[in-house]
């Protein structure tokens, strides 16, 4: 028998029993839709946006030197240590896992009982709220997926390891993984069910655009095709949201204008994740570009390159020591899905579809165009004119590889395309992820093991 806890906000303890028990410390039932609003509020909220996919740089080639010493807490400088190098085995921090199925909760309880709720509030329809109950879940099931399961593989999804689907709330069921394919499949359902259900074609401003929209729910369905190797489908997809959204030109930007991983910035089509700063926040100048990545930019003509900052190490008399570079944010920003990604999809989608090649070299000359100067594009135009399938994919990678630095994409990337050699040194020992390495693959957490031991069935 179902059992339903509806908590809202501050009426919610959590804790981790099977996979994930509910525990009511203020039962709060909601009637109305303000109140389911509020509870898909918190499902938002619980989404583990500071430490989720953005600091997967640590797992990818992105960060080249990882300086412990610059985090003021000398346990987590130790277990971020065994992240970086891939110890999954040893105390490393562990990725969020929980919060991922506690936002799943809020997503559930909302899309099993608002049906029955009344309005409250004309401007808040029912089916718009539980439209994005069902783009949220599929949101979490996705970033779950894509650290826990293996990479989808069409031929191979069927037998593949996933994850534990939460489609329902029952704290009595068992909760066993099951496989990629049928974890893709739910997603895809809850993202055609939210696309029938919404009405909201683009959130009205910047502080709600953490919610989910018909544009976000169409971006995140290219991203998901992409994912899947369904070209021809995430290629037209992402075509369609091209002329909704205008990318920010690096070349003619104003002084203080929104950067295109902020909230406020044209680009913005869904913005929960924080993109990492290697510059500030909990890791505090630790992680250092590689110098291959680095090397992708060019020095002179690459807009981009200006907004990476010096990260330097200081000793005893405060005097410092150039260690490389990080990304110049501030933990205020925002940025899950903008439209440069967009523009990357169609170009990586097309590059499969002999009757988009064309387009396809040209999606990435127009994203270009915004971010190199003027006086480089002639070149970069001949280029990119001359690229077949092939190279152009490796152009695309490259790209994405410098217009996503540090926002989550690279480890993903790696692991949906060619899962290559990677070779780290850290504290005087050389460390190497083998190509295909099982590791390309996150265990999953400890704490979750322990609250479910038919994880690993």
């Amino acid at each position: 028998m179902r059992k339903f806890a509806y908590l809202l906000l501050a009426a919610v303890g959590t804790t981790a029993c099977n996979y994930l028990e509910i525990q009511p410390v203020g039962q709060v039932i909601p009637h109305k839709t303000s109140e389911f609003r509020a509870l898909l509020t918190n499902g938002y909220y619980n989404y583990p946006f500071s430490f989720a996919r953005t600091h997967t740089c640590l797992l990818s080639d992105e960060v080249g030197m990882f300086d412990a010493s610059a985090i003021w807490d000398a346990s987590d400088a130790v277990a971020l240590g065994y992240n970086y190098t891939w110890q999954y085995g040893n105390q490393m921090r562990e990725f969020p896992y929980q919060e991922f199925y506690t936002s799943i909760f809020y997503a559930n309880a909302v899309i099993e009982n608002i049906r029955d709720t009344d309005v409250d509030d004309a401007d808040e329809p029912m089916e718009q709220i539980l439209g994005e109950a069902y783009a949220l879940r599929a949101y979490n099931h996705f970033e779950l997926v894509n650290l826990y399961g293996q990479p989808y593989n069409p031929a191979t999804a069927e037998t593949d390891r996933g994850i534990v689907l939460s489609n329902f709330i029952d704290i009595e069921q068992t909760y066993r993984p099951t496989n990629v394919a049928a974890v893709y499949r739910l997603i895809l359902d809850d993202l055609a069910e939210a696309e029938r259900l919404m009405s909201l074609e683009k959130q009205p401003d910047a502080t709600r655009n953490y919610r989910f929209s018909l544009n976000a729910l169409t971006a995140f369905k290219a991203r998901v095709l992409l994912y899947m190797q369904r070209w021809q489908e995430a290629y037209d997809t992402a075509v369609s949201l091209l002329p909704k959204y205008e990318l920010v030109d690096l070349n003619t930007l104003e002084e203080k204008a929104p950067l295109p991983w902020q909230a406020e910035a044209s680009e913005a089509i869904l913005v929960m994740d924080r993109p990492f700063s290697g510059s500030g926040g909990d890791l505090k100048g630790a992680c250092i570009i590689a110098d291959p990545i680095l090397a992708l930019f060019d020095e002179t003509n690459d807009c981009r390159r200006s907004y990476l900052t010096e990260i330097n190490s200081y000793d005893e008399s405060f005097v410092p020591t150039f260690l490389g570079y990080g990304v110049d944010r501030s933990s205020s920003d925002r940025c899950s899905i903008r439209v440069a990604e967009m523009y990357l999809i169609a170009a990586e989608a097309g590059s499969y579809l002999p009757a988009e090649l064309d387009a396809a070299r040209q999606y990435l000359l127009d994203l270009q165009a915004r971010r190199l100067k003027p006086e480089a594009m002639e070149a970069q135009r001949t280029k990119v004119e001359a690229l077949d399938a092939e190279a152009l994919r490796k152009e695309v990678a490259d790209e994405r590889a410098r217009e996503f630095l540090l926002e989550g994409h690279r480890w993903l990337d790696l692991r949906r395309t060619t899962r290559p050699s990677i070779t780290k040194t850290f504290d005087n020992q050389t460390y190497t992820l083998t190509a295909n390495d099982t590791r390309y693959t996150l265990p999953f957490p400890p704490s979750a093991i322990a609250a479910n031991p038919h994880l690993n069935d």
